[in-house]
């Protein structure tokens, strides 16, 4: 199985965390001190045939006591055994409550989710759509308000057994807290823009730094914090991206920022290298991704894509081999700058980064290059 678990003394670790005020602000800052004295971070990364996800997340699902709150983009109640876990939880007194997208221009989205929530309702469990003008594009999981579970993995069969994913469990309370306090919003308020924003608040130059990434509406905290990080990069860039766009046109773009900062690594002389999915079964983003590999191409980046038969979901960017960004935003405008997503960095943190490093040298050395 590829878990990989690395204990993290939260006494060199810092984490930025989001609050909401009660006008509706968002209120961004450092934390204290956690409860238990570590932070224990899970890398889970998916390949073909075997589940990892399911595996951590089922342990985390039957152990949960309290709570166990889910947001996903897709759940499709078929073939997927982490429905059984949830119905199984609920059945002992675990309150669980699922928020699953209800698209305004996918009926399938809708209609797949639709259902689920009508599976999961006559089973104890609470569940309802979001508003139909908001996309939900999360795939976040929070058992007993302390442990976090945040990547690329949706709840189907293709996604859990067949895409190459990467996710991470997170047993941190402060962490949880954040993306709680996000849930929270949304359950109550599904079609809420939430004012999110990093200003006054900087990520420290040194140690280890954990920051949860939620947005929604029009916040750019995945944006602002991947291409701030970016910038920082020394040595190299490694990214796996199922979906990427490049808006020249749009200067001011969230997304225009990432690849900005993207080029500019390439353009100081660091190893910068992107794996992007091929995308085949979709003919539209196919196009898209064609068009930025040969733009970030012929902008000094290394670019490859993954084999057409299968499908690479992970939205995972690694930089200097130690400090990883990954969760569900993809590099277009809706995703970055109008979905409600969640994400995480693990900054400074090689022991947690290693594996991430070692799951894009093996898909990298699998890819085409653009130009053979």
């Amino acid at each position: 199985m590829l878990v990989h678990a690395a204990s993290i003394a939260l006494a060199a670790t810092v984490v930025l965390t989001v609050a909401f005020g009660a006008g509706g602000t968002a209120i961004v800052g450092q934390s204290g001190r956690g409860v238990d004295g570590s932070t224990v971070v899970w890398s889970i990364l998916g390949h073909q045939t075997a589940c990892p996800y399911c595996e951590v997340a089922g342990d985390a699902f039957s152990a949960a006591r309290a709570s166990i709150d889910i947001l996903l983009s897709s759940l499709v109640v078929e073939d997927d055994p982490l429905v059984d876990a949830l119905v199984a939880a609920a059945k002992r007194g675990v309150a669980v409550r699922v928020l699953l997208d209800q698209s305004s221009f996918e009926p399938s989205i809708s209609e797949k989710n639709r259902r689920a929530v009508d599976y999961l309702a006559a089973r104890g469990v609470q569940a309802k759509l979001d508003d139909p003008e908001t996309t939900t594009h999360a795939k976040l999981a929070l058992i007993d308000r302390a442990i976090v579970l945040v990547g690329s993995t949706n709840w189907n069969r293709y996604a859990l057994f067949e895409h190459r994913q990467a996710d991470v469990r997170i047993d941190d309370e402060r962490v949880a807290r954040v993306f709680c306090g996000f849930f929270d919003r949304l359950w109550s308020a599904p079609a809420v823009e939430l004012p999110l924003s990093l200003e006054g608040v900087a990520i420290p130059l040194e140690g280890p730094a954990l920051i949860a990434l939620p947005d929604a509406g029009q916040s750019t905290l995945y944006a602002t914090v991947t291409a701030d990080l970016l910038s920082r990069a020394r040595e190299s860039v490694h990214a796996i991206l199922y979906r990427v766009s490049v808006y020249p046109q749009f200067d001011d773009s969230a997304t225009t920022m990432l690849v900005r900062a993207l080029i500019s690594a390439a353009g100081r002389g660091l190893d910068v290298r992107v794996l992007i999915d091929d995308c085949s079964f979709y003919a539209d983003s196919a196009e898209a991704n064609l068009e930025s590999a040969i733009f970030l191409y012929q902008s000094g980046v290394d670019v490859r894509f993954d084999d057409p038969a299968v499908t690479t979901h992970a939205k995972l960017v690694v930089i200097d081999g130690a400090t990883v960004v990954l969760g569900s935003t993809n590099w277009n405008y809706y995703s970055v700058e109008r979905n409600i997503e969640a994400n995480v960095a693990l900054v400074r943190m090689p022991d947690v980064a290693g594996p991430f490093e070692a799951y894009f040298a093996s898909l990298w050395a699998a890819g085409r290059a653009l130009v053979p």
